[in-house]
């Protein structure tokens, strides 16, 4: 039997030229950065505070994503001289407010200080005495 060294050496240098390419080029974590333990597949979610009534476009944004203990404030936008807020069913806020309109009293709340599962929160809003949209509020998701 006759064997051809070179053939041996050149496939033994092939695969460590890969090995080191495919080590030096690893997608993975970046180890100088600290990341925060996460149980599930989650993503940082930003808290709204401020949703603006728009005539033409509605509520803005839509839907709004209320954290644990920040006030919720619904301002006149564009086109709105009026507007006036109630939730169907459940309540996102401390106190269980369910109506609110375009007055500075009576046109914010604070959210719970704890809340449960995910919840979407129906709410209807009408613009200028006509427009009724159905817009929602997003809540929860705490483990």
């Amino acid at each position: 039997m006759i064997s051809i060294p070179a053939r041996w050496s050149g496939a033994v240098r092939c695969a460590l030229v890969l090995l080191l390419i495919l080590g030096a080029s690893s997608c993975g974590r970046d180890h100088g950065v600290t990341y925060p333990p996460t149980r599930k597949n989650t993503r940082p979610v930003p808290c709204d505070t401020t949703v603006t009534v728009d005539a033409t476009n509605g509520p803005q944004p839509d839907p709004v994503y209320l954290c644990e203990g920040d006030t919720l404030t619904w301002v006149k936008g564009s086109g709105t001289n009026s507007f006036a807020i109630h939730f169907q069913n459940n309540s996102p806020f401390e106190d269980g407010g369910k109506d609110f309109d375009d007055d500075p009293k009576k046109n914010h709340d604070k959210g719970k200080s704890k809340y449960g599962p995910l919840e979407a929160d129906k709410y209807s809003i009408t613009i200028n005495n006509t427009k009724t949209l159905d817009p929602q509020v997003i809540t929860g998701g705490n483990p």
